[in-house]
Parts: C-alpha cells; sequence; structure tokens
C-alpha cells in the first residue's frame, strides 16, 4: 500500500514530531512517498499542494501530519483499521484550557474527555474534523474538484472557516463523511504537550 506521509510546514518541523515521523517510518509496512509541503502562503495552500502530489504519485492514502503533532508509531495501522475515506483523531487545541471538541453539527459540540457516551470512545461520524493528524483515501481528491482546502472569511476579513473544516464540509457535498477516532494517543506541541 502506498502513503504520502506529508508534513505541510512554513516554519520547521518540531524536532518531536520529526522523532515520531522517524518512528512511523521505521515500524513499516508501507511503501512511503514522504512530502514536507513548504509551498505556497497559508496551510490551505500546503494541503492543496499535498493532495495533488499524492493523487500524481498515485498513492493509496495521504497521511497529514501538522508540525507541531506527536503520535504513536502505529498510528497509521490504527487510522487504515477504520477503513473510511477521511479519518482524523481527536487532540487538544494549543492550550492548557483545550478540551477535546468534535462537532457533529453545525451547531452542537461534544467535549469528548467530559461525555460519557459510548459513542464517543470509538471511532464515530462527525461534521468535520481537525487536520493537525488525519487520513484521507486519495479517491477522494480524485471525487471532489480543486480546491480541497479553502479559508473562509467573513466580509470583515476575519476567519469564519478554517482550511480543514472547510475541506470536511466540502467532503459531505459529494457524499464523503468524515469520522473521527478519540483512541490514538496523541499530543500537540506547544508551550506543553497538550
Amino acid at each position: 500500500m502506498k502513503i504520502t506521509l506529508a508534513v505541510p510546514s512554513n516554519r520547521g518541523i518540531n524536532a518531536q514530531t520529526m522523532q515520531c515521523l522517524l518512528e512511523l517510518v521505521a515500524h513499516g509496512g508501507y511503501d512511503f512517498h514522504i512530502l514536507v509541503a513548504s509551498e505556497g502562503y497559508t496551510i490551505a495552500e500546503n494541503r492543496n499542494y499535498i493532495a495533488v502530489q499524492a493523487v500524481n504519485n498515485e498513492s493509496d492514502y495521504v497521511l497529514m501530519v501538522d508540525d507541531d503533532m506527536t503520535f504513536e508509531p502505529t498510528i497509521l495501522d490504527d487510522l487504515i483499521a477504520n477503513q473510511k475515506d477521511i479519518v482524523g483523531v481527536a487532540y487538544h487545541p494549543r492550550s492548557e484550557t483545550g478540551q477535546i471538541v468534535k462537532y457533529l453539527d453545525e451547531t452542537h459540540a461534544v467535549k469528548l474527555e467530559e461525555s460519557d457516551d459510548p459513542k464517543y470512545k470509538t471511532l464515530f461520524e462527525c461534521h468535520a474534523t481537525g487536520t493537525g493528524i488525519i487520513l484521507i483515501k486519495c479517491d477522494v481528491f480524485r471525487k471532489i474538484p480543486q480546491p480541497h482546502f479553502q479559508f473562509e472569511y467573513h466580509d470583515n476579513g476575519k476567519c469564519k472557516l478554517g482550511e480543514d473544516w472547510w475541506f470536511c464540509e466540502k467532503a459531505k457535498k459529494f457524499d464523503i463523511k468524515t469520522y473521527a477516532d478519540p483512541r490514538p494517543k496523541v499530543g500537540h506541541l506547544g508551550e506543553a504537550i497538550y
């Protein structure tokens, strides 16, 4: 199975993230095409470049890992086992007060750490997920037109929708569902690991 392992970054890769990436590749089991995307001015442009490269090199999947994430070497095995077109992981934003949050629709959020609902303890369908770590079947990029990732802005220029949720919403218009897996142990690097 061919995997494009891609890091969108215009600022350099954190050393802990690099260690995790090396351990993932050493874990093996895949034909990796490794890509550090520094093309473009925004993260959306980085992600669009990654999508095009993954399709062009005929990868089966693309695993995008932001330059400030930590994870176990089995993350790819775990996400592929879900057999979904789009599957992200539950992770904290870079703040001590941040909760793991996944949106199920456009108005309802769930704080996974506080929920006793068993459906949020395993893979679940969601409205959108962050793309700090996300696995996408390359067929998704063949089914939906470019751009795949884009920011949406209010009239005053303030960001209304990030490129990650915009992608998930666009995929939904083509009947492609998004899932979140809360089980993989991941970290989001900042002043601490969240």
